[in-house]
């Protein structure tokens, strides 16, 4: 009776392990999609025009906050870096060009002003984001003493 049993117990275990036809390869994912690494230095923001961004910067530089900004970022990047513009491009029906002030660091770009500039006038005026709106300079500068 023994033998029987064993013997019973061993054509079971053949035939659980007996499939021939299996196939073992883990078929390879169709959708797999090329990522690049997304950092400052792969993000490269090109203005059509250099000449107007250069006037645009120069007027910006002059104000007073900005060149206070200016030194901050200095003095904080062992003056290495100073504060940097990224500059919009002019929509179909815009007549003002989105300027972000601020510190271009390693992992982001961290805005401390906003602007909108009007490229013939060079009209400036700052956005406040708190009350959302835009202000001109003068009462920009004013709403800071208070």
């Amino acid at each position: 009776m023994k033998a029987c049993i064993f013997s019973l117990l061993v054509v079971f275990l053949f035939s659980c392990n007996s499939n021939t036809e299996s196939n073992n390869t883990i078929p390879k994912d169709s959708t797999a999609v090329a990522v690049k690494e997304d950092t400052p230095r792969t993000y490269i923001h090109r203005f059509a025009d250099t000449l107007l961004e250069d006037k645009i910067t120069g007027v910006l530089m002059k104000l007073p906050f900005i060149k206070k900004a200016n030194a901050y970022i200095d003095s904080f990047s062992e003056h290495k870096h100073g504060i940097a513009f990224m500059v919009d491009s002019l929509g179909k029906n815009e007549t003002e060009i989105y300027v972000q002030a601020g510190y271009n660091g390693d992992q982001r770009f961290e805005t401390y002003y906003s602007f909108y500039v009007n490229p013939k006038t060079m009209a400036i005026q700052v956005y406040d984001v708190v009350n959302d709106k835009k202000m001109t300079v003068k009462e920009y500068i004013k709403s800071q003493q208070h």
